[in-house]
């Protein structure tokens, strides 16, 4: 039997053991295909306030359910009557679109503003102002993402610049202990609200660092020729964080073959200076804006 038929013929109960076994991929499916129009339906009444499309939101709504509890997906452990998890799934997510409108009705109009402005052409912003915005959104990153999330952001900055030797996802989504459907999920999602932290800027709007974060944004600014050391030290110390440390060192190892340390990345598309920045700064906006 094919593994989408194996889905489809699945109970509610059913479907609720498998997504506590922790499968990623049965949820992945669930809301994508099994509860696609019903979930569909809910955001056409309710997601009219917010800045993501149906499908963005489902990507927000997967991640929410997974990391909400102590285990993958753990907060499904709190429904009484299994039978009922499709109608709880459901319910959730408008829920969850009802929440994601409040926080993101500000946002909407920034962003609308960037794409109406006719002042947001990279040709327009000075080398000075380039580097700020990436620098400041980097920083703002750091302050706001969690542990996990970081090291990911972090990894895929670093494959952006040199992504011939880079680790594939999929053996990084098992040393971090996910699979690889939650993996490319958390690594688009970092890419999408990273894009969102220059935009915003483009627009107009301040984001405001603590004070460790406001230092971290001044290293980058006045270091932005070691732009690449630096992300590679952030990411070190964003690995560190994370409880897959040591798993993910072995897997460095291993792929570094008879050369120490495998790197995720290394420059190699000659960002050496801040003279590079007008190759820089349109290039990273287009690899955060591509889908998928």
């Amino acid at each position: 039997m094919k593994r989408n038929e194996e889905f489809d013929a699945l109970s509610a109960s059913a479907y609720y053991d498998r997504v506590l076994s922790g499968s990623s991929e049965a949820v992945y499916y669930l809301l994508k295909r099994r509860l696609g129009k019903a979930l569909k339906a809910v955001h056409e009444l309710h997601g009219f306030g917010l800045s993501d499309d149906f499908e963005d939101t489902l990507d927000d709504y997967f991640l929410y359910l997974y990391d909400s509890g102590h285990q993958p997906f753990g907060i499904v452990g709190n429904i009484q009557n299994k039978r009922t998890f499709f109608g709880w799934t459901v319910s959730t997510y408008r829920h969850f679109l009802l929440n994601r409108a409040k926080e993101e009705f500000k946002r909407k109009a920034l962003l609308r503003q960037v794409c109406l402005s006719s002042r947001e052409e990279e040709g327009g912003l000075t080398n000075e102002t380039m580097i700020l915005f990436l620098a400041t959104a980097i920083a703002y990153a750091d302050q706001q993402f969690k542990a996990r999330n970081l090291f990911v952001f972090y990894r895929m900055l670093l494959s952006f610049l040199d992504h011939s030797k880079a680790i594939p996802q999929e053996a990084m989504a098992h040393a971090l202990d996910m699979q690889p459907v939650t993996y490319r999920v958390c690594t688009k999602r970092q890419k999408d609200r990273f894009l969102e932290f220059i935009l915003y800027q483009e627009a107009g709007t301040t984001l405001d660092l603590d004070a460790p974060h406001g230092l971290m944004r001044d290293r980058i600014v006045n270091e932005f020729e070691r732009l690449y050391d630096l992300l590679m030290e952030f990411y070190n110390k964003a690995l560190d964080a994370i409880p897959n440390a040591q798993a993910v060192q072995s897997l460095r190892l291993r792929y570094g073959k008879g050369d120490g340390m495998m790197h995720e990345g290394k420059p190699s598309y000659g960002y050496i200076n801040s003279l590079n920045i007008k190759l820089l700064y349109p290039r990273i906006k287009d690899y955060l804006d591509v889908s998928g």
